[in-house]
This record gives structure tokens, C-alpha cells and sequence, in this order.
């Protein structure tokens, strides 16, 4: 079974899950259906091969990328890559050599048994857990160039995996890909109260009712305690065992050779990873040991590093959340005197049934309810993904609709609005997002003008060579500072103080990035400023075509 998480894109948030047979990639999908219109009807595919996955291009317009890198091949899936097609990015999740089991099964599977009940261990050979254990030797011999290999595919899970479960799963895998294992797991100490706690298991060939793998707690405590990995057996230890019929006794007991070796990094143990192999197979060595000991040092570190990283992130969010009560409370409080203002105006206006004043209180009354809708569906843009609504429509009656709607606004700052539009063909838009970002640009134009002085002309025009609808809306108010071309387009960067939030040009460019479109900034040489939203010209190519819309997801 194959698992896939989608973390960009239209359909971000969904999990896919396949069975055990070829999966088709791609909008005409019955297996992973997506609506993403950069990718192609039939992008890729999924094949299941010898125990792994293959990922395949379909021949796809906009091409596959696995980890950032574009495949020409079939090419093998790790837990953990990251597949790019067109705007939409996925995480595999699936298991090369077995299905991962629920963390509750992986704790009914796991028993840490006394050593009277799991046999006392004969211990071979002990290594010290240190920054040393990641220094392996030369790639001379075999065994070392899989040891720099397994080293190599830690190096790139850790820079692709964030999540610490998803982690110590991609561990195990390439523990099982490159090492002589029949059953392994990872168990991790809980924060606060250092009890184990079993978080990854595997067999090599998974048994219809698994059986408990049952270890030794004394080993377990001595890897923990002494920080250093473990190389033992039972076999030596046991009397039942003598030198004539050892060889025998091991195939009809199933005795393993073990490896358990502590999960480290600066001095701080995380937990321990273990590992056997039947004695009738293999037998582990000093060599294996070693590099064991280094797997366990860098899957510390990578633990170390997602928690940082999640710390961060988390610290982050409680800025960012802080950051955005902060500015708009400020905002929404002027609005809330603006209608208190307005409130008293025309209820001093009903007193005196003055006609005039009732006027005067309704239209403060308006203007703030205008901002609070405005307010709101910027809000609702920025705040989540939006699925465009794709039809074919004309962007000079979404713009004229713009207008009209800010002539009152411009009327109440005796700001001329001036329209130039070119006939254009009709094409693919949102309707509803285009003339949310016709309004912003707007808004923000009359914004900027100055008062009974201003003139915004609005301009639409056809770009035959680029096969774009560019809207134009141009102020001649004092214009940008250089400096701040940059920060235009961030979230709460108002240059109108507590005049204004900043969402407006933020929504606008999503809207305009969700359509693969552009937004550009022109100072003009009269110290205003011209907004350019380029739009992508696709009336003949509405979705559910064999073709591919352009992506421009890398801008």
C-alpha cells in the first residue's frame, strides 16, 4: 500500500491511498484525482515492483520532480520524497519492504522482557556512542561503500522529512535496504518522564499474526546508561548449548544475533534503535556494529533538529498570530468608531427629523459597512487555499463592475476614475477573484490619490505575443518609496498606518498567482504608481483537455 499526502496546491490536505496495483497520477484519475489545472489529465503513475514503488512521468507537459530533481525514468520511491507536478506537491508515505504498523501495534509487538524470561544475552562486543561513530572508514571494501551509501540516504531523509515519526520510519526502511535484518524497531523516550515508548517496527517477511519480538530490558538499559551500541547473542550463554551441537541447536531454536545501539546526540540519548538476524543467516560483526552506531547518531541529531524546527515553526505562528491580532485590532477599532459616529449622527438626525443629518449619519454608516465586507473577503482570500471557479468570461465587464462599485468611493474623494478598455477575447478566470482584485486595485488607487486632484485611469488590453489580459489601474498619488516595492505585497505592510490592513494587494496577488498570472509595480515619472496584473489568456483550453496549462508554480 502506497500513501500520499498532498502539502501544495489546490487539493492540499488530502491523503490518497492505494492498494497494491498500478495507480494512475492526474485530473482524468480515478485513483488520485486532482484538480490542479498545471497538471496533465494522465501526469504520472505509481507502479508497484519486487517489494518497491516506481514512479513514472507520463509523458506530462510540465514533467515529474522527485526531491526537487525532474525524472527521466521509473524511479524508486522513498518514505519521505516529495513529488512536484506542476503547482501540487506530494509526499509518499509508502513502505518499501512492508506495510507500517499503528503505533498501539507497535507497542503490542514489542515486549522488553526480564532477562530471566528472555534468556540472559552473551554480549560480543560493545562501541562508545560519540561524534566519532560518524567517522567510517574509506570505501575500500564493499561493506564500507554501503556504509557511505546508507550514510548518503539518511543525509537526504533528514533534509526532506520534518515530522520525527516519519523520520524513524525512512530509518528503518533504509536500515532494512542495505543491512542483513529480519525484524527491527525504534523505541523513543518520552519527554519529561524518559519512558520508552515503541514508535517503528519492521519485518523483513511480515507473518500473518506477528509474533512479540521480545528483547532483553538489561540490554536495552545498559545502551542507554553506558552510551555505547551492543553486539550479542544467546546463543554462548545458554547450557542447554554445547560445542557438538550448537550449530544444530541454533536452526531449531531460532537464535538471534542481535544489534541495539543508542539513538544520541550531544550526550542527550533519545532512545535506541535494535535489530536481529537469525544466526542460521547471518551473523552481525564489528564493521555492522560501527555503522549502527553511526545510524543512531545522526537519526539523534535529525530528532534534535525536527524538534528545533518544530519549536520554531510553533514560535513563529504565535508571532505571526500576534502580528495580525495587532494590526487589526487597530483597523477594526476605527471602523467600530466610524459606525458608532455615524450611529450618532443619524439617531441626532431622527431626533430632529433633519433630513440632511440623517443623510450625513447613513453615508458614514455605509462607508464602514464597506469596509468591513472588504475587510472580511480579504481576509477569507488570504487566509485559506481558494479553488478557483473556472469559466469563460469577459475582463472588461468584471473590471466595469469594479469600477462602478468604487465611483461612490471616488466620488466622496472628488477623485476622477477614467476607463480605456480594448476589446479582448473572452477567457478563463475566476470571476468572483478577478473582480476581487479589480477592487483592490481600486481601493487602493483612490487610497492614494489625492483628494479632489485625483485621476485613476483604468486600463484593459490584449498582449498577443505573451497571450495575456493585462489589467492596468494607474494613480497619480505621491507614489511608493523605492525601499518598499518589496513589502508591498506582504500581509499588514500598509503604508496607510491605521488607515488600512495591507490584505488588499496581498489578496490580489494570490488571486492573480492562482490564475499563474503576474502582478508588477511601475513608478511612473509623474510620482504616481501603475499596477499591471497580467492574466493568462486559456479560453481554449478549459480543463478536462488533454493538455497541460503552464505551470508557474517555481515564480
Amino acid at each position: 500500500m502506497a500513501t500520499l499526502y498532498i502539502l501544495q496546491g489546490p487539493d492540499k490536505g488530502k491523503t490518497f491511498r492505494t492498494g497494491n496495483a498500478r495507480v494512475v497520477l492526474g485530473r482524468a484519475s480515478e485513483d488520485v484525482p486532482l484538480t490542479d489545472n498545471s497538471v496533465s489529465r494522465r501526469h504520472a503513475e505509481l507502479v508497484p515492483e519486487n517489494g518497491v514503488w516506481l514512479l513514472r512521468d507520463l509523458k506530462s507537459s510540465n514533467g515529474t520532480s522527485i526531491n526537487g530533481l525532474r525524472i527521466e525514468h521509473p524511479t524508486v520511491l522513498k518514505h519521505g520524497d516529495q513529488i512536484r507536478m506542476g503547482a501540487t506537491l506530494l509526499v509518499f508515505g509508502g513502505d518499501q519492504l512492508d506495510e507500517q504498523y499503528t503505533t498501539a501495534t507497535v507497542r503490542d509487538l514489542i515486549d522488553l522482557a526480564d532477562a530471566d524470561r528472555a534468556g540472559e544475552a552473551s554480549v560480543i562486543e560493545t562501541l562508545p556512542s560519540n561524534e566519532k561513530s560518524l567517522v567510517l572508514a574509506a570505501p575500500e571494501t564493499a561493506e564500507a561503500v554501503r556504509a557511505w551509501r546508507i550514510m548518503y540516504q539518511l543525509t537526504e531523509a533528514i533534509g526532506v522529512i520534518v515530522e520525527p515519526d516519519e523520520l524513524l520510519n525512512r530509518v528503518l526502511d533504509i536500515i532494512f535496504e542495505e543491512m542483513e535484518v529480519d525484524r527491527g524497531f525504534i523505541l523513543i523516550r518520552k519527554d519529561g518522564t524518559g519512558e520508552l515508548e515503541p514508535k517503528a517496527i519492521r519485518f523483513r517477511h511480515k507473518p500473518k499474526d506477528p509474533e512479540k519480538i521480545t528483547t532483553s530490558r538489561t540490554i536495552i538499559n545498559h545502551v542507554i546508561k553506558r552510551c555505547e551500541g551492543v553486539l550479542c547473542t544467546n546463543a554462548m550463554a545458554d547450557q542447554r548449548f554445547g560445542a557438538e551441537n550448537q550449530e544444530d541447536s541454533i536452526y531449531r531454536y531460532g537464535l538471534k544475533s542481535v544489534i541495539c545501539v543508542p539513538i544520541i546526540a550531544h550526550r542527550c540519548v533519545h532512545g535506541v534503535i535494535h535489530m536481529d538476524s537469525s544466526m542460521s543467516d547471518h551473523t552481525y560483526t564489528t564493521e555492522q556494529l560501527r555503522l549502527a552506531n553511526a545510524i543512531g547518531h545522526m537519526t539523534g541529531m535529525a530528532i534534535e533538529n525536527a524538534k528545533l524546527v518544530q519549536s520554531r515553526l510553533q514560535n513563529e505562528r504565535l508571532a505571526a498570530a500576534g502580528e495580525t491580532v495587532a494590526f487589526l485590532s487597530h483597523y477594526i477599532k476605527n471602523v467600530l468608531q466610524g459606525l458608532r459616529s455615524g450611529a450618532d449622527v443619524l439617531e441626532l438626525g431622527l431626533k430632529r427629523k433633519a433630513l440632511d443629518t440623517i443623510e450625513q449619519g447613513w453615508q458614514i454608516l455605509d462607508r464602514s459597512l464597506d469596509k468591513i465586507f472588504n475587510l472580511t473577503t480579504n481576509m477569507l482570500t488570504f487566509s485559506k487555499d481558494r479553488e478557483p471557479n473556472m469559466v469563460v468570461a469577459q475582463v472588461n465587464l468584471i473590471t466595469q463592475e469594479a469600477v462602478d462599485l468604487a465611483q461612490r468611493y471616488a466620488d466622496t474623494k472628488k477623485v476622477m476614475l477614467l476607463t480605456e478598455f480594448e476589446e479582448i477575447p473572452a477567457i478563463l478566470v475566476d470571476v468572483d477573484g478577478i473582480h476581487q482584485v479589480a477592487l483592490n486595485l481600486l481601493n487602493n488607487a483612490i487610497e492614494a490619490a489625492p483628494e479632489e486632484k485625483g485621476i485613476i485611469n483604468v486600463r484593459t488590453r490584449y498582449d498577443t505575443e505573451k497571450e495575456v489580459v493585462v489589467l492596468t489601474v494607474e494613480d497619480n498619488g505621491p507614489g511608493i518609496d523605492p525601499s518598499r516595492l518589496t513589502e508591498v505585497f506582504q500581509p499588514f505592510k500598509s503604508t496607510k498606518g491605521q488607515g488600512g490592513t495591507g490584505l488588499g494587494l496581498a489578496a490580489a496577488k494570490k488571486i492573480i498567482d492562482e490564475h499563474q498570472g503576474d502582478i508588477v509595480i511601475e513608478p511612473l515619472e509623474s510620482g504616481g504608481t501603475a499596477f499591471h496584473a497580467s492574466i493568462p489568456a486559456r479560453s481554449e483550453r478549459l480543463p478536462g483537455s488533454d493538455e497541460t496549462l503552464s505551470s508557474q508554480s517555481s515564480r
